[in-house]
């Protein structure tokens, strides 16, 4: 029998209190009330913990009947040393900041990240997991936002922030009037590269500064938060124009679809009770989400984009339940088709929060029918119960799609993940589909419908860490509104790592080695599918900027139906391949106004090789403009052998990225791509005027231009310079009542 415990870095839990009388929220920090709060005790954490601090830091927190307030002092002894490099929300460039992490239901899984810069710039993001990394999934949400304000102001001892945080905008669970919280507090000085935290937490895990579970336990008395409904319109006109990719009848010409949007929608917030809230939703739009990046797939496998709609946001660490590269809910899947085109989501309703010990996340849409998709229900439901120690837990999830046509998958799985002692963790997950699309001899084969995960893991980022892993999953295995890349597989993974950080007058930070491999076998035969090693090196330096590094050796076999063309050119037919590769990448310290990131990778692919280049730069122009990019070559050299038609291929992928501010309300950007391989320009531009906290008009431009035209015809009739043109206005309006 294991004996499970965990560990806690907090201390004994610190009362906040309640303010003794009004203070004016103007970032001044100067009111009498704040005087009479104790300051909480600093300690740098980086670049050397509990070295001595460079400027001195007070930090208090207050509340009252409807807000927590926290309030800081950053003084700095030159204040031609602080740094603000943007004024547009959620996109950080290297500026000061001062931060705030809750962990609302006190879970020591789940947190909020309420963060700004000198300008008053607010920056807000959601924690899952802790803030560790497992199965692939990023625990940082950027795209979550909420409603809360912060002042900010400066004067030659420093720069002072006062945050105000609904408790509406939290949530948090009360017993009998008494809320307990988690809570952590930073400033990062960025001419410094110098983080001061409060509490004393060791960076001894990746992204500690935030984990749940080190957080400082709070209380607050008397607290019942008010539960506000917000009711938000939307109107949104424009005009539409897609090249259908067919001639007329003539033949002479592409015909176009065109189309005159006049839409009306709505979404409504409701904090059913403290820790729970309820979202509803009518003619859902998302016409102001940022397009997505090009990307160069060299491998015969889907690509996995992120989720940027707002209303997949809330909670949404909570839905996770992935093995690795297969998910079981990708809500990217919802409101979009085959091809990434959107469809329109008709309305519904999501509730997610905490019941005692119990996280629940609920989820329900209905879209209309698309020309090749019916109509469908999408349906989830997940609930994790926490057990034996804070930071365990066991949980469930269903999934269901069901269609007009008739067709339907429904998905059942079951997860643990258990801290058995100090930072290593045992993860068991398992899952069965149910498949309309399945032969009916088969639909209930467990074996043949189903996929497994057991894991082992140490989680931290010092000393000797390591990753053991077992996948196994059917061959009619099909999360319907999952993703996955492959079945019918059993999967041995290892990873062996080794961190430490050198003395203090070392110019680095942290170091890391190691060795991970990963063999794919078939089922049924045990015949190797795919098998990786890779050695590892990185290095992270003190002036933020790092270098990594690996040697890397691969084998593939492909299936008899696996035979592909590398980026839509060179074929690779059915054969055994085994090849080695190397991979650099070096970062400039973000803290410059002038940063890039460099990557080299050359070596073997498949039969042939591979060189590819790429450079992200980025500069700050001010605290208005900030512009950055993207530009990578990939040159393909392959045999002349029997079937293949094309040798020889460079790839060219590019970006431009450029952010204008006027003010904290006013920003404009613009995002320009270009690729050979889909032999397409894109232009996306995005005007937004917040009014206020839930009053915006956006401006969206969209075009996609053929940089082929002779070559790529149909019908001996040329492509047409336009492929696709749109331009919407939108206005929304949220209703507090």
């Amino acid at each position: 029998m294991i004996l499970l415990t965990a560990t806690s870095y907090s201390q004994s839990t610190i009362e906040i209190q309640r303010l003794s009388e009004p203070i004016i929220f103007d970032g001044k920090v100067d009111e009498s009330a704040w005087n009479k709060i104790n300051p909480y005790m600093m300690v740098q954490y980086e670049p050397v913990f509990l070295g001595e601090m460079s400027e001195k830091t007070e930090v208090r927190t207050a509340y009252d009947d409807q807000y927590l307030y926290v309030s800081a002092k950053l003084f700095t002894s030159d204040p031609s040393t602080i740094t603000a490099n943007s004024l547009y929300r959620d996109r950080y460039s290297g500026d000061d900041v001062f931060a705030v992490v809750l962990d609302p239901f006190n879970d020591d899984q789940n947190g909020l990240r309420f963060f700004t810069n000198p300008a008053g710039t607010r920056f807000d993001q959601s924690i899952a997991n802790d803030a560790n990394r497992t199965g692939g999934s990023r625990p940082i949400n950027d795209s979550w936002d909420t409603h809360w304000d912060v002042e900010t102001t400066q004067n030659n001892e420093g720069w002072y922030v006062e945050m105000r945080i609904p408790f509406s905008s939290i949530g948090f669970q009360s017993n009998e009037g008494v809320a307990e919280m988690g809570l952590i507090v930073y400033r990062w000085l960025s001419k410094h590269n110098e983080r001061h935290i409060f509490p004393e937490i060791p960076p001894n895990w990746d992204e500690a500064n935030i984990k749940p579970s080190k957080a400082q336990d709070i209380t607050l008395n008397n607290v019942d938060a008010p539960k506000p409904v917000y009711f938000t319109p939307y109107v949104l006109g424009g005009f539409l124009q897609q090249n259908t990719n067919t001639l007329n009848e003539s033949g002479t010409a592409y015909v176009y679809d065109e189309d005159i949007k006049r839409e009306l929608g709505f979404d409504i917030k409701y904090n059913v009770t403290n820790n729970l809230t309820l979202d509803l939703t009518a003619n859902t739009d998302f016409a102001q989400v940022e397009n997505d990046e090009q990307r160069l797939n060299l491998t015969r496998f889907s690509i996995f984009f992120p989720e940027k709609r707002q209303f997949f946001q809330q909670r949404s660490g909570l839905f996770d339940f992935n093995f690795g590269d297969t998910r079981l809910f990708y809500s990217r899947k919802i409101g979009l088709d085959n091809r990434g085109r959107p469809v329109r989501i008709y309305g519904g309703a999501r509730l997610t929060g905490r019941v005692g010990d119990l996280d629940v996340g609920f989820l329900n849409l209905q879209t209309e029918s698309s020309p090749n998709l019916p109509s469908e229900n999408f349906g989830v439901l997940r609930l994790k119960q926490g057990v034996l120690n804070p930071s365990s837990y066991a949980g469930g999830i269903v999934t269901s799609r069901i269609g007009a046509d008739g067709k339907s998958n429904v998905v059942l799985g079951l997860d643990t993940d258990l801290n058995l002692f100090a930072d290593d963790y045992l993860t068991l997950r398992i899952s069965q589909s149910h498949d309309s699309g399945v032969p009916e001899s088969s639909r209930n084969n467990f074996s043949d419908n189903s996929i497994f995960r057991l894991s082992w893991e140490r989680r931290a980022s010092t000393g000797f860490l390591y990753q053991f892993y077992v996948n196994r999953s059917g061959q009619y295995f099909d999360p319907g509104i999952g993703f996955y890349r492959t079945r019918n597989t059993s999967d041995y993974f290892y990873n062996l790592d080794y961190g430490w950080r050198p003395g203090a007058n070392s110019i680095f930070s942290k170091h890391s080695v190691s060795i991970e491999s990963e063999n794919i076998l078939e089922n049924d035969s045990y015949d190797l599918r795919s098998r990786s090693t890779s050695f590892r090196w990185s290095s992270r330096f003190k002036n933020s900027s790092f270098i990594w590094s690996s040697i890397n050796y691969k084998q593939e076999h492909l299936l008899p139906t696996e035979a592909f063309n590398l980026a839509g050119k060179i074929f690779v037919p059915v054969a055994d391949y085994e090849f080695f590769d190397g991979f650099i990448m070096y970062s400039t310290p973000r803290t410059n106004k002038l940063m890039s990131r460099f990557t080299l990778q050359l070596g073997e692919l498949f039969d042939g090789t591979r060189t590819q280049i790429k450079i992200d730069p980025r500069f700050v122009a001010n605290l208005h403009l900030e512009l950055s990019g993207s530009y990578q070559l990939t040159m393909l050299r392959f045999p002349d052998i029997d079937g293949r038609e094309q040798t020889d291929y460079n790839a060219h992928v590019g970006s431009l990225k450029g952010q204008f501010a006027f003010n904290k309300k006013i920003s404009s950007s613009v995002f320009v791509q270009y690729s050979n391989v889909a032999e397409l320009v894109g232009a996306n531009y995005r005007f937004r005027y917040n009014f206020r906290e839930g009053q915006d008009l956006w401006i969206v431009f969209d075009q996609t231009i053929n940089t082929v035209l002779e070559g790529s015809s149909f019908n001996n009739v040329e492509l047409p310079r336009n492929q696709s043109r749109s331009i919407l206005i939108k206005y929304t309006h949220t209703f507090k009542m």
